[in-house]
């Protein structure tokens, strides 16, 4: 790596004649890992809970149990709020009765008590909802 350069006086005695006494060199800009600054990118784009999402979407069958993961699948992640989606009235009772504080539990080991506070269950929609 160069040795860094040192500040040129004249430069700076200028730039104070040019902008006044008050005049102070821009702080030095610090290098940044991508992968510390890639989760706020995604959470000032809104993608934070889309890649969540997707998380969820592939550990379903571990966190639901195969024979309830084949009746339904994670459909949306809001604020909190993971909406359930249910492809029958009759699973989506068994699933919101008998399951649902054992999947919060499962889901919060695994993803944190604040990307996951609520369940809902839903019948799946229609396509083109």
């Amino acid at each position: 790596m160069p040795a860094r350069k040192k500040p040129n006086p004249g430069w700076q005695q200028l730039q104070r004649e040019r902008y006044g006494p008050e005049y102070r060199p821009p702080p030095r800009r610090s290098l940044h890992v991508a992968g510390d600054v890639v989760g706020q990118v995604m959470k000032d784009f809104g993608l934070e809970d889309s890649s969540r999402l997707a998380d969820l979407q592939k550990a379903w069958p571990d966190l639901a149990g195969k024979t309830n993961a084949e009746q339904s699948r994670p459909g949306k992640l809001e604020a909190g709020t993971l909406s359930i989606y249910v492809d029958h009235h009759m699973w989506l009772n068994e699933m919101k009765r008998t399951l649902a504080p054992m999947l919060l539990k499962r889901i919060q080991e695994r993803f944190g008590k604040k990307v996951v506070q609520r369940l809902r269950f839903e019948i799946t929609p229609e396509e083109g909802e």
